[in-house]
């Protein structure tokens, strides 16, 4: 009879303080362009303001079904 063998997979993770990179030279990125669109289209959409160009997706949609 052959018997199930039993296996586990377990990850560690060591936690460690985060680091400062002012003593690199590394400064904070400024937030994209794209990061921007999308946050503005977030503000719309919450706010009901967002109007969807019908036009632009349908022409879109028939674009990529041919």
């Amino acid at each position: 009879m052959i018997s199930k063998i039993q296996t586990s997979n377990v990850a560690y993770i060591q936690q460690s303080a985060p680091k400062d990179d002012s003593s690199k030279g590394i400064n904070k990125t400024e937030k994209t362009e794209g990061v921007d669109k999308v946050s503005a289209l977030k503000e719309q959409i919450a706010n009901g303001t967002y109007k969807v160009d019908l036009a632009k997706t349908a022409q879109a949609a028939a674009e990529e079904l041919i």
